[in-house]
C-alpha cells in the first residue's frame, strides 16, 4: 500500500511538472542520458530490470529511472492512464485497441523485443516428480488429474495445488491461452501476490506446484536466487507423449534458443514517449550490446546475442 502511494503521488509531481502534453504544463526536462522519469513492468521481470537500471544508473549518475511492478493487466492500464509513464516491460505487445489510443494521443509507441523468457514450474523438493510431458501438465492444468497418484502411482503427496504469482498475471494468462486453451482453471489452481511468494509456498507444501517467470530463478550469481533454487526443483518438460530421458528440457538458455523448453515467449519494451528523452536513451540502452548482456546473465535469452572477437 506504501509503494503504491509512493506512485500515486510521484505521478502527481511528474503530471505538474513535468507533462509534455500541449495543455500548458511545462516541457519535460529529461534527456536521453539525465533526468529523471517513471515505468511500468511486469514483476516477472523485476529482477533482470532492477539490473538494468542499476547499470544505467551507474553509467549515467544524472538518471533516475523509477519503476513500478505489477501485473501484466495493471502494467498496460497504468501505461494507458498516465501520460508522464514513458516505458513498460511486458511479454507482450500493444493491442489493437491500445495501439489506437495513443494515435488517438498521435504518439506512436514503439516496441522493442529485448528477450526471449519462460514461464517455469517448481515443485517441492520432497516431490519424487519433476519431469513431466505436456500432456500430463495439460490434464493437471484441465483438473483430469487433481492427486499426485493420478501422475505417478507411487506418490504419497495426496491431492495438488497450482499456485500462481497473480491473478491476472502473464504467468496465468501464457498457461490459460497455451495449456487449457481458454477453459477456466480448476478450484485447486490459486493466487498469491508475488512470483517470490510462489517460491516460498511452493517450499512449505509438498504437493505443490507453482508457476513462475525463469527470472527469478535464472541468475545464479545472485545470492537470492541461490537461496530459491536450494528451496525448490524446476520441473523438465517434454513435448513427447513417451519421452525417454534426454528429451525432458529444463528452461535454461541454451534450451530456449533451440526451441526445446516448450513454454517460451518474447519480452518487449514499449515506449510511447514522443520526444528523444530518457525513455529513449533507456530502451536504446537495454536493446544495445551492454544491455543485453545483462539479460544474458540473468538468465534469459538476449534479444540479440552479444559476441565477442577473439584475436590470434
Amino acid at each position: 500500500m506504501k509503494h503504491l502511494k509512493v506512485f500515486i503521488i510521484g505521478m502527481a509531481l511528474l503530471q505538474m511538472g513535468c507533462g509534455g502534453s500541449g495543455n500548458g504544463k511545462k516541457s519535460p526536462t529529461d534527456t536521453y542520458s539525465a533526468g529523471s522519469i517513471w515505468m511500468v513492468a511486469d514483476d516477472a521481470y523485476q529482477p533482470m530490470v532492477d539490473a538494468e537500471i542499476k547499470v544505467y544508473e551507474a553509467l549515467y549518475q544524472g538518471t533516475t529511472i523509477h519503476v513500478k511492478y505489477e501485473t501484466e493487466d495493471s502494467v498496460f492500464k497504468d501505461l494507458m492512464a498516465y501520460d508522464t509513464l514513458r516505458l513498460a516491460i511486458a511479454s507482450r505487445k500493444l493491442t489493437k485497441q491500445e495501439e489506437d489510443y495513443f494515435h488517438a494521443k498521435t504518439y506512436e509507441p514503439e516496441e522493442v523485443k529485448i528477450a526471449t523468457d519462460a514461464v517455469a514450474l517448481i515443485v517441492n523438493n520432497s516431490n519424487p516428480d519433476s519431469l513431466f510431458t505436456l500432456k500430463m501438465i495439460r490434464d493437471i492444468f484441465t483438473g483430469k488429474d487433481s492427486t499426485w497418484d493420478a501422475v505417478n502411482p507411487k506418490s504419497k503427496l495426496g491431492a495438488i495445488t497450482v499456485v500462481f504469482d497473480h491473478e491476472n498475471s502473464s504467468n496465468s494468462r501464457y498457461i490459460n491461452e497455451n495449456i487449457l486453451k481458454g477453459q477456466k482453471f480448476p478450484s485447486y489452481c490459486f493466487a498469491v501476490h508475488g512470483n517470490s511468494q510462489v517460491i516460498d509456498y511452493v517450499n512449505k507444501h509438498p504437493g505443490a506446484m507453482g508457476i513462475i517467470g525463469i527470472n527469478w530463478v535464472s541468475d545464479t550469481y545472485d545470492s537470492t536466487v541461490m537461496k530459491f533454487l536450494s528451496q525448490v526443483h524446476i520441473v523438465g518438460l517434454s513435448t513427447k507423449d513417451n519421452p525417454a530421458l534426454e528429451d525432458y528440457y529444463q528452461p535454461y538458455q541454451a534450451y530456449m534458443k533451440m526451441d526445446n523448453y516448450p513454454l517460451c515467449r518474447d519480452v518487449y519494451i514499449i515506449k510511447t514517449e514522443p520526444r528523444m528523452g530518457l525513455g529513449t536513451g533507456f530502451t536504446s540502452f537495454v536493446a544495445g550490446d551492454k544491455g543485453q548482456r545483462i539479460i544474458l546473465r540473468a538468465g534469459l535469452l538476449p534479444a540479440t546475442i552479444p559476441t565477442r572477437v577473439v584475436k590470434f
